[in-house]
């Protein structure tokens, strides 16, 4: 019986602690708190978010604007770990992001580390078009450039899907003028803020919107007196057509990529070390903590107590029994190369089979092919014109995900698609 004591113990010690450990407040967002965390059971910090409570029906537009953004998938979305609801309010806990914010770093910012941060914004807001969601407070408040120089966009609170009611949060000088009379999310919300930052990365200054004598929005004005707006005028010209006051005429997310990439095509395989070392070296130390406490416990949580002892036994044994598992991802893969022009310079290896070759062995061991009916399909569309060949994927599986994209230049050197697919073959195998 020695044994089994010894066996007990710890998990009943472990029930009288709370799985995580709040440190600071790290502010009050546009619906709750938001206070960093430390899981004990993983040993990392999180971010916990506090907000009212999701299960009213007044809350439902939340809650379907909530359930795309954890499904979500780019770069620039931080992960939301869990949802968890505590009577009448909801935590939602998610990845700590080890940045610096956009704004601490305006002034060092290089002109490629500029092109860089608008990239990534501009890619965002298209996942986030294609997700049907618009974020609705696009600001240099709300992003931060993590350690490996990768914009993370923040603070979804006021994130809505397209055509439901807008959340009343803005930043001054980078909200849309259509906003105060607009009721319904549109998506041209988001690019004139984006349009926005970007300029305010280029001037210095935040745009500004002139107004006639009946306060009806008539032009947006701009600051150019300065070395980075005579370097980056395409970049400018980019922002200004998303900037427009009438939102007919601004582009979509997916045409100001491409107008971006076109007009900055020798920059697509910019290095993101200048921008991650300039990161690194304004980082600010890890917070230390101020107000130790534990994750309170919600309803119930005591009477399930004696329960969650032997669940976190068996837990344990069906761990070690998927340790020696290694789970197989089936796919099939279909590339469609129709739209290349016969004059387009590529590899004098390449065809679709070529590419399928290529994309299969930059997956992990653990995907395997197979043209088996339930497997997951996967279509990559290539389409080459004005000297650039465009790489799209879509991996159709379950829950929304964002297209996966990359660009190459026209070029016969197979390297250059080599890094092009395993880029894509990555991003990939991330979901």
């Amino acid at each position: 019986m020695r044994w089994f004591k010894w066996l007990k113990a710890p998990w009943l010690s472990a029930d009288t602690h709370a799985p995580m450990t709040f440190l600071n407040r790290l502010g009050l967002g546009g619906q709750g708190e938001v206070w960093l965390a430390r899981d004990r059971l993983l040993s990392r910090l999180v971010t916990v978010k506090r907000v009212d409570s999701l299960l009213d029906a007044q809350s439902e537009d939340i809650l379907k604007s909530l359930q795309a953004r954890v499904d979500s998938v780019h770069p620039a979305i931080p992960t939301v770990f869990a949802v968890i609801p505590d009577g009448r309010k909801t935590w939602l806990v998610g990845e700590f992001v080890q940045g610096v914010p956009l704004i601490d770093l305006l002034e060092e910012l290089s002109p490629e580390s500029i092109y860089l941060i608008s990239r990534d914004l501009i890619s965002v807001l298209t996942c986030l078009e294609r997700l049907g969601l618009v974020h609705g407070d696009l600001s240099p408040n709300n992003i931060v450039v993590d350690v490996h120089g990768q914009v993370r966009l923040l603070d979804f609170e006021a994130c809505s899907r397209v055509g439901e009611p807008q959340s009343a949060a803005v930043t001054v000088g980078f909200a849309a003028p259509e906003r105060p009379t607009q009721r319904a999310s549109l998506p041209t919300a988001d690019t004139w803020s984006a349009g926005a930052v970007i300029i305010w990365l280029i001037t210095k200054a935040a745009p500004t919107v002139v107004l006639d004598d009946q306060r009806t929005a008539v032009a947006v004005e701009m600051s150019q007196q300065n070395a980075r707006a005579d370097m980056l005028s395409d970049l400018l010209n980019v922002a200004a057509a998303a900037t427009r006051i009438d939102p007919s005429l601004r582009p979509g997310a997916l045409d100001l990529e491409h107008k971006l990439k076109l007009s900055y095509r020798w920059l697509e395989p910019l290095s993101r070390a200048s921008l991650s070392r300039l990161v690194q070296r304004r980082l600010p130390p890890e917070p230390t903590p101020e107000n130790v406490f534990d994750f309170p416990h919600w309803a119930g949580s005591q009477s399930q107590g004696r329960g969650r002892r032997w669940l976190l036994v068996g837990a344990l044994l069906t761990v070690l029994s998927l340790a020696a598992y290694q789970p197989k991802h089936r796919y099939s893969l279909h590339v469609d190369t129709a739209r290349v022009s016969p004059a387009t310079v590529l590899p004098s290896a390449f065809n679709s089979q070529w590419v399928r070759t290529v994309f299969k062995d930059s997956l992990p061991q653990s995907w395997i092919q197979t043209q088996a009916a339930n497997s997951d399909s996967i279509s990559m569309d290539i389409s080459c014109a004005r000297g650039i060949c465009e790489l799209l994927v879509q991996h159709e599986g379950a829950g929304p995900h964002c297209l996966h994209h990359s660009s190459v230049i026209n070029t016969s050197d197979d390297r250059v698609w080599l890094a092009a697919l395993t880029k894509l073959a990555r991003s990939l195998s991330a979901e």
